[in-house]
């Protein structure tokens, strides 16, 4: 039999409603599942308001042999070691064995004894059948609210769209979805973000003992155009740059080309030519710039229009793949 202890002090997603204690924790039984039965347990400890406090080695390797023979654990011998030799107020012992049987997931039984200074120790044992990461953290749950108590969590589902978006509760990720949770009742900061998406926030408030659903959909990240001061600007304003000096352009054409030639009968006339070249030159400059502004906007785009203008005529046009 293999044990593995839990190390540190993590900070909980949110205060309880019971004051918090120090707690011990030990996981021993199937080695492939004890990381992510201690990460459970520490999960719920955590939320609940409890601090972690590592076992010292001596105690560790005392309480091991207290639990040596499964099948006749000595309590009066690990409640010894715990009022002697622990830190914590209180301890947590859990095993899980796997009964092995046909393919698929196993079936696996999580037995959790709760040691706490002055008091008889608590056992309690459940089986969960087919056991998944889900399941078993369900069972945990269940098993730890007997143990220890605590106030009623209230149950989220997570989703997002896409799906995918790593989430992350009160600034502690905690996988990705689609998932379900736990959480205490009351307020809590729900962050979703996903590579090439912009990130997504939402702070909602948990009630005990009913199920919420949460989807976030993330939208892809460089859709608007900001300032330096992180105003938006309007994504039609390249568009009317584009087109209105299209159309400015024209317009200065048409001058040119129209313009009133000197006639020598005729000692003042009014010729067009000279504001049709300024208005033609400054249309060609916006609506160039206007195109550009689009095609940086949309590096798939793959036209523009274009003008040309001689002396005696003017050509306004679109040029690109089609």
């Amino acid at each position: 039999m293999r044990i593995a202890l839990t190390l540190g002090v993590l900070i909980g997603l949110a205060s309880p409603a019971h004051a918090g204690r120090d707690i011990g924790v030990v996981v021993a039984g199937e080695s492939w599942m004890q990381p992510q039965l201690i990460s459970q347990i520490e999960a719920w400890l955590s939320q609940h308001g409890h601090s972690l406090v590592a076992l010292p080695p001596d105690a560790l390797d005392a309480l091991k042999q207290c639990f040596l023979d499964k099948a006749s654990s000595d309590l009066t011998c690990a409640r010894s070691v715990v009022e002697l030799r622990a830190r914590a107020a209180s301890v947590i012992y859990a095993r899980l064995d796997a009964k092995s049987g046909a393919a698929g997931a196993p079936d696996l039984t999580l037995t959790a004894y709760w040691f706490d200074k002055g008091h008889d120790a608590i056992a309690e044992r459940k089986t969960c059948p087919h056991c998944t990461d889900q399941s078993l953290r369900s069972t945990a749950d269940e098993i730890l609210k007997k143990l220890v108590g605590g106030g009623d969590l209230g149950h989220i589902k997570l989703k997002s769209a896409p799906p995918g978006a790593t989430i992350t509760i009160d600034g502690q990720a905690i996988g990705i979805t689609p998932l379900d949770w736990d959480l205490p009742a009351g307020r809590h900061t729900i962050q979703m973000d996903k590579a090439g998406l912009k990130p997504s926030t939402r702070d909602i408030t948990i009630a005990g003992n009913k199920s919420d659903l949460l989807v976030m959909t993330l939208t892809a990240d460089g859709g608007e155009d900001h300032d330096e001061g992180g105003s938006t600007l309007s994504p039609k304003i390249p568009w009317a740059m584009a087109i209105g000096g299209g159309v400015v352009a024209v317009a200065g054409a048409g001058l040119i080309v129209f313009s009133p030639g000197a006639d020598p009968e005729q000692r003042y006339y009014n010729s067009t030519r000279t504001p049709g070249i300024a208005l033609a030159i400054g249309g060609g400059v916006i609506g160039a710039f206007g195109a550009g502004w689009l095609l940086l906007r949309s590096p798939k785009a793959a036209s523009a229009p274009v003008a040309a203008f001689t002396s005696d005529s003017a050509y306004i046009g679109w040029l690109g793949k089609f």
